[in-house]
């Protein structure tokens, strides 16, 4: 790179061994790709790795490159896809230790002429800045299973690409719902932050402490998982509904997601304090122009304004030839050329001032445009005087979940409106969700029981039944402020076998695997009393009791 960026990268090809300017066979940087005596130098290099590494059993795989779409506007992506099949091939044929193989891109990225490749294993994705990070991974790792038939790890992830950003996480609601989310999302384990450094140096290792504690009794680890279905309110609507009579105006202040290629809905409606929570999903810093069509988006805002109402937007960076204009209901009203005062094209804090822009009262559809070349990054914008309304149709928004089905056990991850990653981020306290309740679509029949946990601490909450009505089931939920986890199975149950030959009882007991359960005995129906507590490691275990008797016995199992 000729431009440093925030990590101070420089411009490294003109003494870069392969450049033919220090001996090497390449001409430019794209020729590494397609000139064969450059790969034959590289696979001399990834020989002498297999041979030094391969042993080892704590190599999971090698990964050919760390986000080289970094640098695409050197090469040619055809040249970068056929390259890693190549060479993927070789190092398959050549490790005999049979590790996997993979590659890695920028945050964000899916590109088909990588990830299709036979040759590559498993797909490696980075995840940074991203709003509602459990929910966002559970879709990507649906993405990809469904579209490459491959599994995906979340390489690297942090709520910032910039640094660990604690200030913007203090709580560490959005670690937590990432790595979360990838447990419990379909990906290959949890998320993994790329500030290692910090999570040793902070001691978080508690929250995975937590997670591992709440799995390790389940058989996450056994695979068969089916990502869940889960019925809910859906994203808020997009217009406002009806002010609200004699309620007092008052000023929001909404903070877009800042991810490079993100491409959310772009419309927002500001009825209430709260819609602040959904600026970082349906909102993107990025606001481009015509030099990337394809990842142009709307930037709207529905409201209803008052007298002296004003759009506040606060303008970080520029790249070369952006212009911000204000629609208001269609008509522009506000017009202004952006130069590029550095010269760069980073997110740098270059301008760092307040654009204000007079709105009219009324019902009104205010749209911020880039009609000029490249894109403009707006940290924030805000909004005065605005009048409280409601949502068309009375919309409420619904728990966030995400989850895994199995065989005989299904594990949820729960999220509370008011704490999805980045809303409530910052708030000591979140409000308490009480009465809430959880839908999944095409459910087994039957009732099953619902074992809940806080994420952060592993501390056992409240148990939860329902039955399944019409291939729906409705879960109560316990009350909670930020998230729950939870393992999810049918009660367990008893089946009679009889007496045999040894004068014992026999009977089998069904319940998922790996779970605890207490079996009680009673002479009456009436007075139980403990009578033997096993692990049920395979789902179906066979149990007797030798002081059973003809008198008429009873036995019933439950989750301990």
């Amino acid at each position: 790179e000729t431009q440093p960026d925030i990590f101070g990268g420089n411009n490294y090809w003109p003494k870069n061994p392969y450049n033919a300017a220090n001996g090497g066979p390449c001409a430019n940087q794209n020729a590494f790709f397609t000139n064969t005596t450059a790969r034959i130098i590289y696979q001399k290099r990834l020989r002498y790795l297999v041979a030094r590494y391969g042993y080892s059993q704590n190599l999971l795989a090698w990964e050919l490159f760390n986000e080289i779409d970094n640098v695409y506007q050197y090469l040619n992506a055809g040249s970068v896809a056929s390259w890693h099949g190549s060479v993927g091939a070789w190092l398959h044929a050549s490790d005999p230790f049979g590790h996997l193989v993979t590659t890695s891109l920028t945050g964000g990225s899916d590109r088909p002429e990588i990830w299709s490749l036979p040759q590559l294993d498993f797909a490696a994705y980075h995840s940074y800045n991203e709003p509602s990070p459990a929910s966002r991974l559970a879709a990507v790792a649906q993405s990809f299973l469904s579209g490459y038939r491959k599994p995906v790890m979340v390489g690297e992830f942090g709520v910032d690409y910039r640094g660990w950003s604690r200030a913007q996480d203090p709580y560490l609601r959005g670690l937590r719902q990432g790595i979360w989310g990838g447990a419990l999302g379909g990906s290959v384990g949890t998320a993994m932050s790329w500030w290692w450094e910090n999570l040793h140096s902070e001691n978080v290792y508690p929250l995975y402490e937590a997670l591992g504690s709440i799995l390790t009794h389940t058989h996450w680890g056994g695979g068969g998982w089916r990502q869940i279905v889960f019925l809910t309110s859906g994203p808020p609507p997009s217009t406002v509904g009806n002010p609200i009579i004699n309620a007092q105006p008052f000023a929001v202040r909404l903070t877009p997601g800042g991810q490079w290629g993100s491409k959310p809905s772009g419309q927002l409606a500001i009825p209430n304090l709260d819609a602040a929570d959904y600026a970082a999903s349906t909102l993107n810093s990025f606001v481009h122009g015509t030099g990337h069509p394809d990842l142009r988006v709307p930037f709207k805002l529905s409201a209803w304004l008052t007298n002296s109402a004003r759009l506040i937007m606060h303008l970080n960076s520029v790249s070369d030839g952006a212009v911000l204009t204000v629609r208001v209901d269609g008509t522009e009203t506000f017009r202004t050329n952006l130069a590029n005062l550095d010269g760069g094209y980073q997110v740098n804090n270059e301008y760092d001032v307040d654009f204000p822009v007079n709105l009219p009262s009324g019902n009104h559809l205010v749209e911020i445009r880039n009609p000029g070349g490249d894109w403009f990054y707006l940290d924030w914008v805000g909004l005065e005087q605005v009048l409280r309304a409601t949502y068309p149709g009375g919309w409420e928004p619904s728990p966030a979940a995400i989850g895994l089905q199995g065989d005989r056990e299904s594990l949820l991850y729960v999220v509370a409106p008011d704490a999805s990653y980045p809303a409530g981020a910052t708030n000591a306290t979140l409000p308490l969700q009480q009465g809430k309740s959880l839908t999944l679509s095409n459910w087994t029949s039957g009732p099953f029981l619902a074992q809940w946990f806080d994420p952060a601490t592993a501390q056992r909450l409240n148990d939860t039944q329902a039955t399944t009505t019409n291939g729906n089931l409705t879960l109560p939920l316990p009350e909670f402020r930020e998230d729950l986890a939870a393992a999810l199975y049918p009660p367990p149950s008893l089946l009679a076998i009889g007496f045999a030959g040894d004068r014992a009882f026999h009977f089998r007991l069904d319940s998922e695997p790996g779970g605890p359960c207490v079996i009680e005995k009673s002479p009456n129906l009436s007075a139980w009393a403990s009578f033997l507590t096993v692990t049920n490691f395979t789902g179906l275990r066979f149990l007797l009791d030798s002081t059973a008797t003809n008198n008429g016995e009873f036995y019933r199992a439950r989750r301990q």
